[in-house]
């Protein structure tokens, strides 16, 4: 029985993972012109105030791969590192440039496999996204300054419950069950 490698060697076999997992290219014309491309996975991050920001990254001309998602306070480079001992006898770390775009794209399929899909990470069900936002809404007194950033439709929704209403269910084998 043959098995089929799990190795990503081309930029095709890079890209066909891009598209199995939905991970799009979201480059502006801009960024396209100066050798900039930006890929997006399906995944948000969702932090205190519950606006998912799509995860994002780039790779560029230069030799640089980096994590690109708006929510960050700057970008990150995503490079292997090697120390580097300079001329006045103190380290570092260097980034290792990464020269062919293919080369570039393949590390970056690598990374994001590794890192974003053999975790069980940003799984949460709407049951939880229901809990959190009434709990945002309780808390911020659902001011117009301080709207949910879900949406209008979700609005009235989240607005009628409270957080004491979000009780703990279980499904055993097939059975709900609902823990106070």
């Amino acid at each position: 029985m043959e098995y089929m490698s799990t190795e990503i060697r081309s930029a095709r076999e890079a890209m066909t993972i891009f598209k199995i997992l939905g991970i799009k290219d979201v480059t502006t014309d801009r960024q396209r012109n100066n050798g900039t491309t930006v890929y997006e996975l399906p995944i948000s991050q969702v932090w205190q105030t519950l606006n998912p920001k799509p995860i994002r990254f780039a790779t560029y001309t230069t030799g640089y791969v980096r994590n690109v998602t708006e929510s960050l306070s700057s970008s990150y480079q995503i490079n292997k590192t090697k120390p580097v001992v300079y001329e006045s006898g103190m380290t570092g770390v260097e980034r290792i440039m990464i020269d062919s775009w293919e080369d570039r794209l393949i590390y970056l399929a690598k990374f994001i496999i590794k890192n974003y899909y053999q975790k069980t990470t940003y799984i949460m069900s709407d049951y939880v996204m229901d809990c959190l936002r009434e709990a945002y809404v309780r808390d911020y007194n659902n001011k117009p300054s301080n709207r949910l950033p879900f949406g209008d439709e979700l609005q009235p929704y989240v607005s009628k419950a409270t957080l004491d209403e979000c009780d703990v269910q279980v499904i055993i084998n097939g059975h709900r069950y609902n823990l106070s």
